[in-house]
């Protein structure tokens, strides 16, 4: 996997451009459904990277504990996508087919937060744990620019 993402240096506001990947699952037996996925995977995996992560108070209390307060991605969070297929049989299957519903998942936050540290290590941020969220950036901005 790949992306491309802007930084916004006065809000710490993340956009992504552009994602594009390729994806091993073996025999391909529907490509809408697997396509669908991977796109689904992809999303969870910008919530995971940039958005998702629950806040507690000084008792342990959830402050995020609903829809309302926790935010996670929407369709227009998604960005344009380009996507293929690789086909090694999996061994072990009679249909030659793998899993395919958790691949983007497991594999593109690490990808998002990377390119998200790319972009900020001209100003000097080299390190942030997920998920990446407007504020975590600006304030790791502010500390670097001091």
């Amino acid at each position: 996997y790949a992306v491309e993402v802007v930084v916004d240096q006065e809000t710490g506001v993340t956009v992504l451009d552009r994602f594009v990947g390729v994806t091993d699952v073996g025999q391909v037996i529907n490509g809408p459904a697997a396509t669908g996925q991977v796109h689904g995977g992809v999303g969870q995996a910008i919530g995971e990277a940039l958005m998702e992560g629950m806040i507690f108070d000084d008792d342990g209390q959830p402050l995020n504990a609903s829809f309302m307060d926790y935010q996670m991605p929407r369709a227009a969070d998604l960005p344009m996508m380009g996507h293929g297929w690789v086909h090694t049989d999996a061994p072990t299957s009679l249909i030659g087919a793998k899993g395919v519903g958790e691949l983007a998942s497991i594999g593109a936050p690490g990808i998002i937060a990377n390119a998200v540290l790319d972009a900020l290590r001209p100003l000097g941020v080299e390190h942030l744990d997920m998920p990446l969220t407007p504020l975590k950036i600006w304030q790791a901005i502010q500390t670097v620019a001091r």
